[in-house]
């Protein structure tokens, strides 16, 4: 089977070289690397030329002011393969990584996908290392990977429709939530693992956190999504706790704030201190799992009102 990786970038100069020499070091190189610039103002697409002079394999495009998903698509179409492999240049690769992935697809899977991991630069970064997946409990016929660990045939992309142009963000997960209801079979293999390299300060983390939440308010992704709807439901109990305290008597807030903050004890102190084992960070966590929700929240009601008066996000 012919294979072919594809990637979106936009000012990714510090981390465009590194990523093509982690697919150039690769036991089993894919047959092709597509990567779609979507108007860098840095040397990212000038760097990405000097490497399409150097590699045959490497193809480089310009979509000057493209989304994500009009970029992958874009790639997609570009292609030659009967395998798309999806990246992000903020990935690096493990050397067996793409063999392993490919090698996934003699057990009949349409689509396959592995590990990833955080090496952790700031107390953020290692506070979102305690949200990744628990990789030994992955339900594969439920989980939606992320652009940056997996691989599928062309035809799962025709039959979704490609990806979702009128979403700026979370188009993996509506790519692959379409998948799962379309039936196609996934397949994970634990031992094929990339890194993400995460560039993550608090004002980045809560930024992206409310823009995938509105991405996925406003294509109705969060009805299938757990958290999202547990989220909605605090905030329910909240306004309605504020009703209530209005109606009969303000102390019926006070329980509210208390149940709120066993809550954050629970999300933000006792899961990051069961996988990471550390207390400052995991104090820390409260307060960020705090921010998190709102960030959540805001974005997701923002998505959903947005939804009402546009048709593209």
């Amino acid at each position: 089977m012919r294979t072919s990786m594809i990637c979106t970038v936009i000012n990714e100069e510090k981390n465009i070289q590194d990523f093509i020499e982690s697919i150039q070091c690769q036991t089993k190189r894919p047959d092709e690397l597509i990567v779609v610039d979507g108007g860098s103002k840095d040397r990212t697409f000038e760097i990405l030329k000097e490497n399409e002079k150097k590699f045959s394999w490497i193809k480089t495009y310009q979509l000057d002011k493209s989304n994500i998903s009009q970029g992958r698509n874009f790639a997609i179409k570009k292609s030659s393969g009967d395998i798309i492999f999806t990246s992000d240049c903020s990935t690096i690769f493990e050397k067996q990584w793409v063999e392993k992935i490919s090698n996934g697809f003699s057990t009949g899977a349409d689509v396959v996908f592995g590990r990833y991991s955080i090496k952790p630069k700031n107390i953020v970064e290692k506070y979102l290392t305690s949200r990744l997946p628990n990789w030994k409990r992955i339900d594969v016929n439920k989980f939606l990977p992320s652009n940056r660990h997996v691989a599928y045939r062309k035809s799962v992309w025709e039959r979704v429709g490609g990806y979702p142009e009128h979403l700026r963000r979370a188009d993996d997960n509506w790519f692959h939530s379409r998948s799962h209801e379309l039936g196609f079979k996934y397949y994970f293999v634990e031992n094929a693992s990339v890194q993400w390299i995460l560039n993550r300060n608090l004002k980045t983390m809560l930024k992206l956190s409310f823009l995938d939440s509105k991405s996925e308010g406003f294509s109705g992704l969060f009805m299938k999504r757990k958290i999202y709807l547990i989220e909605l439901f605090v905030l329910f109990l909240f306004v309605f706790s504020i009703f209530l305290g209005i109606i009969i008597n303000m102390r019926i807030l006070y329980f509210f704030l208390l149940f709120f903050l066993l809550i954050f004890l629970y999300e933000g102190f006792l899961k990051t201190f069961r996988k990471l084992k550390k207390l400052g960070i995991s104090f820390l966590g409260i307060f960020l799992s705090i921010g998190l929700y709102f960030a959540h929240v805001f974005g997701l009601v923002i998505g959903i009102i947005q939804r009402i008066y546009r048709r593209e996000e």
